[in-house]
């Protein structure tokens, strides 16, 4: 593998990235208090007794998320990096199926294939649990030692390690492009 002239000698075939915190963030200063009580709604279902309301909340995620959710400046050229050097990239996530569409809104299915997005509403198991990163292992069809997971949760990244997986614990405003070149090269 060949990155800025150097010559790498590199096992990692996947890069999986946690999607908030990471890949993207959230901007909760955007939506509307009517908008911010249906995330509420959404995220604590089993707090809320009127179904219509619940029904309510649900629909309205896929606009809400649209404007909650933001890339990272660098996750566009941190991806165009990985698909240059041919390494697959992956988004680990502990979500709702309504993300999908703000995937294909900030058009990240043109650099992550939607089978290589792992989320743990489909798989029935969140982060950290060991059935997530087993799983996701499994339908990436990658060894745990060929992959880098980044994730701003400490524990996340211990759940990881303990299956194997190189993960490393990314901090706000990092260059996420250099976070993930230093760890491809050395």
């Amino acid at each position: 593998m060949k990155m800025g002239g150097d010559k790498v000698d590199n096992k990692i075939k996947t890069v999986a990235f946690d999607l908030g915190g990471v890949l993207a963030y959230q901007d909760i200063s955007l939506l509307t208090e009517e908008e911010k009580l249906l995330l509420q709604i959404y995220r604590n279902p089993s707090k809320v007794s009127n179904r219509e309301l619940l029904e309510y909340a649900k629909k309205q995620m896929v606009e809400i998320f649209l404007k909650l959710y933001h890339l990272n400046d660098e996750a566009i050229p941190t991806l165009e990096m990985l698909k240059q050097e041919k390494i697959k990239s992956s988004i680990w996530t502990n979500n709702r199926e309504e993300i999908n569409a703000w995937f294909q809104n900030v058009n990240l299915y043109r650099y992550i294939k939607r089978e290589d997005i792992i989320n743990s509403f489909y798989l029935g198991h969140d982060k950290p649990k060991r059935n997530f990163y087993v799983q996701a292992l499994w339908l990436l069809g990658n060894k745990p030692e060929e992959v880098f997971f980044l994730d701003d949760s400490e524990e996340n990244i211990l759940g990881a390690k303990e299956c194997g997986i190189l993960a490393q614990k990314y901090i706000e405003n990092e260059n996420l492009r250099q976070v993930v070149e230093k760890k491809l090269k050395g």
